[in-house]
């Protein structure tokens, strides 16, 4: 089965390409624009002219302007062209009203003439089977419009804390990785700590292997000599064998 796809942009529809059933590989890739056959003028996009003329304000903004929709259906050909493709659409830059533009702040245009590097194509006439296959809409916006609206991601931002002292900390950075000169600072202070809580540990257990003991007696010349404390007692000396005298001392 034959198909083609037909394309519009901002509600302006263009031609499309036959793709044939009995074809090896039945899908086609080329780049768009408006083509003479040796040149191209390539779809881009480009922003819209703002005007405070109210002479703008009343003028109705094509419904589908900001989107793009490509249409696939199945065709029958129904005639060939030798002469070469050319298209002959054009694509206006437009002005509005700044106070029409909603959420739409761009349009496509044609962008500058450049050489072609597809091979011409020739002209072919169709007829339509049947309703639409498939039907794509892809609908551009400016960025902050797609994140407000949830489509698109919001930037992620590193929020940089106040130098205060009742500063907070919003965010969050990514650390930098450490050099080689704080990685070994850091090794030794760990070897450090490990050491110091071994010596700790090592004086713990030797301390409690520590008991008080009584000094053994010390032995001198075959006798014994008893160091306890208790106080000597004073020896009495008796005198013998002399007779007692008395002194007059009248």
């Amino acid at each position: 089965m034959d198909t083609t796809g037909d394309i519009e942009l901002d509600g302006n529809t263009f031609g499309g390409n036959v793709i044939h059933g009995d074809a090896r590989f039945p899908y086609m890739t080329e780049k768009g624009g408006v083509t003479d056959g040796t040149m191209i003028r390539p779809f881009t996009f480009s922003s819209l002219a703002l005007t405070d003329d109210d002479d703008f304000l009343g003028r109705a903004l094509h419904e589908k302007l900001g989107t793009i929709e490509l249409f696939i259906y199945p065709i029958t050909v129904t005639g060939r062209s030798k002469s070469t493709y050319r298209s002959s659409e054009k694509l206006d830059n437009l002005t509005i009203h700044e106070r029409s533009k909603k959420a739409v702040t761009q349009q496509i245009t044609l962008g500058e003439p450049e050489r072609s590097k597809e091979k011409p194509c020739s002209s072919i006439t169709i007829r339509r089977r049947a309703p639409d296959l498939i039907r794509f809409c892809f609908k551009y916006r400016p960025l902050d419009v797609l994140q407000a609206n949830g489509i698109a991601p919001a930037p992620k931002r590193d929020l940089v804390p106040s130098t205060g002292a009742s500063s907070k900390v919003l965010g969050k950075r990514k650390a930098a990785p450490p050099t080689a000169a704080e990685e070994e600072v850091k090794a030794l202070r760990e070897r450090v700590n490990a050491l110091e809580a071994m010596l700790v540990k090592e004086k713990d257990s030797s301390s409690s292997l520590v008991k008080k003991e009584k000094k053994p007696p010390v032995k001198v010349e075959g006798e014994v000599i008893d160091l306890t404390e208790e106080p000597r007692r004073k020896k009495r000396v008796k005198l013998e064998g002399i007779s007692p005298e008395v002194i007059d001392l009248t």
